[in-house]
Order: C-alpha cells, then structure tokens, then sequence
C-alpha cells in the first residue's frame, strides 16, 4: 500500500505538478481549512485533479509539511480492480502509520465515485478524526444522491467545468481587452474565438499543438465517458445503443429533444432511451434545459433542450451535416447563463421562442436571444426583436439581451441590449 502511496504524493515519487492556475482557486480557498468536506465534481479531464494540486500548493505555502498532505488517485490501475472500503481503510492506515502518525491532515480523494459506499467512510473519517478532506467526481451524482443523503450540511460543492474563454485566452498567454464595450473584437481575440468554439476548453485540447492531437485527445475523452462514467458504472450491455445515443444528442446541440422519437430511431424502449439520456447528462456529456412555466407539470411535460457540455468533443463526434453554429453558440451561452444563475435557467416559447429566461425569486427577470448574424436581412432582424416584444408582454419587468457574433448597424437603437460574444464570455467570468 505504502508503494502505491508514494506514486500520488509529493512526499513520495510524484511531483503533482499544479500547472496554469484556474480561476476556481479564489472560491475554494477560503474553506481550506474548515471542517465541510469539499467535493469538485465535473467532466472527466475538466482539470479537477490539477485544482487539488494547486489546493495543495497552498497549504505548503502556509507552511504546511508535504507529509501532512494524503492524495490517492481511484483509478490507479494497481488498486481500481478491487476497490472496496477495506482498500481505502489500508491506504489511510498505511499511510498514517508509515508517513504522518500525529496532527492534522488534509485528505485529497480522487475519482471517489469509484468506490462504492464511499460518502459512508467519509462521513465517518470527517466526524471523528483530525482531519479536512477534498473528494471528486466524476458523475452528476455526487452532486445530487450520494452526497446528500449522507453528507448533509457537512459538505461545499464546486462545479468544476472545462476552461472559460477568459482561462482560454490565459493558457494561451492572450491578454484580453480592458473594455466590454460593445464593439468589434480584436483579430487576436476572433481568432482565439473561433478556436475556443471549435474545440472547447478542456486543458490537455487547448494546449495540443496540432489538430489531430485535439481531436485524438477529445475521441479518447468520449470513449472513457461512455464506457467507464456510464457503460461500467451502470453495467449497459448494449454499449453501441448508448453511443448512438450519446452521438445523436451532441449533434442535437441547442435543440429541443423527444424521447419517443429518439426511441423510435434507435428501436428501443422509451424507458431504455431515458434512462440512456439520463445516464448520459450524469456523466457531464449533455444538459437538459427546461420550458420556463410556473407549474413544474408543464415543465416537465414539455420537450427538453439539449446543450453540449463542451463544444469541442460535440464538434469532433457530431454527425450533423447541417449549418448550425448559432445553434452551437446558443450551448456556450447556456453554460456561461448556467454558471453564473445555476438551475433558474430556462427557455420560454409563445409564437416565438426565448432561447434563455432567468428566473430569479418569483419573477422573470432577464431574456436572453442568440443571434450571430444576419442582421442585414430584416426578417432576421423582426424575428429576434418580435420574440422579445412578445415575452415582454408576458414577462413586463423583464430585462432583454441580444448576443450577437457581429454587432449589427445602428445597434444603440435596438430595444435591448446588445453584446457580442466575445464580450459576454469575458464578461462572465473573471
């Protein structure tokens, strides 16, 4: 165990090199050292494990000794065959014994979901021994089921996504501007745009130097999400159904989906189909949006909009021949709405649809449309601003927002205010 041990830590063999610095170090560190058990959950390779590093890169500079610090990796190949709670109970004994007997330590648990009945020996740990422990995961569950149930009130949760487009630019040492204001973007930051939507924001794809290796590195990432996240996890037999499936709904990237009809394509049950879906969104491929309405009947009986977690592994696997980047921009402007408001994001429909309504308290505060040109065709230009005069009348105190990839002429007269891309990206998250 100790061998083993020592390949994951600092003290041992392993440097935990902590790399580019991401913005979510900021939020986590003022619950370092309090007693709540921290969980990062988020898409495999979104760069969880480097945000423990970098957590640990803290401690040492508060002095803290690297003996003091226990990092285990659950998908070690010497260990993941086998992993049981006795596992986990030799590995911390083991590494109490031999390494840090007394004092205070801080327990770094990676891919935890990997061990069934895991939240029990937390729980256990956290309540009686000296101790702070950081856990991640990759599955949506962590977040919702196993973590509340038995970590209730004893527990701070992080989403942790693939890259922003401000840590983009960062990776690429590309300093954005200092102004927001609506006009023209750089062809440094158009460029850096148009790559961000093409291949996403994980860090191993940003900092591939070639096209091939992108793609590579984002097939591979789709094949360990389908077969380990989802097809092992849930014990799928039918692994080409749920890759069909999973295929099917990133190319559906910003459109509204039916169960029954994707049923119908793919000759399953609509109950294997959800299921399939369901499975599918736990593992941070997709997100489902919801129809904004009062009555959570209605929300859930009206179609779901499927959003991409990350473009860049919707744009490698995607078998849709169709133009549709407005539609893929529609899916990087859900993710900022979604990280900025959390689950009060909807999309609303009347004669016209609202790509993105936020509710906040009781009420509809803000309408948000996608529309990344055209706006020389006046019936492109009718569309958007009737969408929203209609919501209006539903929605009155409501703000309206228009994010657009080209400014259109005369946009001051515009009865909403209007952004570019490539300032709401910026503008989102520092």
């Amino acid at each position: 165990m100790l061998s083993i041990l020592e390949k994951w830590n600092r003290w041992g063999s392993n440097p935990l090199n902590s790399k580019i610095l991401r913005t979510y170090i900021p939020k986590i560190s003022p619950y370092i050292h309090t007693d709540e058990v921290i969980a990062l959950i988020g898409p495999r390779k979104a760069g969880k494990s480097t945000i423990l590093y970098q957590i640990m890169d803290v401690l040492e500079q508060e002095g803290l000794p690297k003996e003091a610090i226990f990092h285990m990796n659950f998908e070690e190949p010497s260990v993941s065959s086998k992993l049981t709670l006795r596992t986990l109970d030799k590995l911390y004994e083991s590494y109490r014994e031999h390494i840090y007997p007394e004092g205070r330590a801080y327990l770094f648990l990676d891919e935890i979901q990997n061990i069934e009945e895991w939240e029990r020996w937390v729980r256990t740990r956290n309540e009686t021994e000296n101790i702070k422990i950081f856990i991640t995961g990759s599955s949506a569950k962590l977040m919702s089921r196993e973590i509340s149930t038995l970590l209730t009130g004893r527990h701070l949760s992080f989403e942790i996504f693939p890259l922003s487009f401000a840590e983009f630019l960062d990776f690429h040492q590309i300093t954005p501007p200092n102004h927001r204001r609506p006009i023209d973007a750089s062809p440094v930051i158009k460029k850096a745009l148009n790559n961000y939507i093409k291949w996403g924001g994980f860090p191993a794809v940003t900092l591939a130097k070639t096209e091939q290796h992108k793609r590579n590195i984002l097939l591979g990432y789709f094949d360990d999400i389908l077969y380990k996240d989802i097809a092992l996890r849930h014990k799928i037999r039918d692994a080409v159904a749920l890759r069909n499936i999973a295929v099917h709904l990133l190319s559906q990237t910003g459109k509204l989906i039916s169960y029954q009809r994707i049923a119908n394509v793919f000759q399953l049950s609509e109950e294997a189909t959800k299921n399939y879906c369901h499975y599918i969104q736990e593992a941070f491929l997709i997100e489902m949006l919801f129809y904004y309405s009062v009555k959570a009947s209605i929300r859930q009986r009206r179609p779901k909009k499927v959003h991409a977690i990350d473009l860049g592994l919707r744009n490698t696997v995607s078998i849709s021949n169709a133009k549709d980047e407005e539609k893929v921009v529609e899916s990087l402007i859900y993710q900022n709405l979604r990280k900025r408001y959390g689950n009060h994001v909807f999309y609303w429909s009347g004669n016209q649809e609202i790509d993105f309504v936020i509710q906040e308290g009781n009420n509809i505060t803000q309408l948000w449309q996608i529309a990344i040109d055209g706006f020389e065709n006046e019936k492109v230009m009718s569309r958007e601003l009737n969408a929203f005069e209609e919501a209006k009348q539903i929605f009155p105190s409501a703000e309206a927002f228009l994010v657009t990839k080209t400014m259109p002429n005369q946009w001051e007269k515009f009865p909403c205010h209007v952004i570019p891309l490539w300032s709401f990206l910026l503008g989102s998250e520092s």
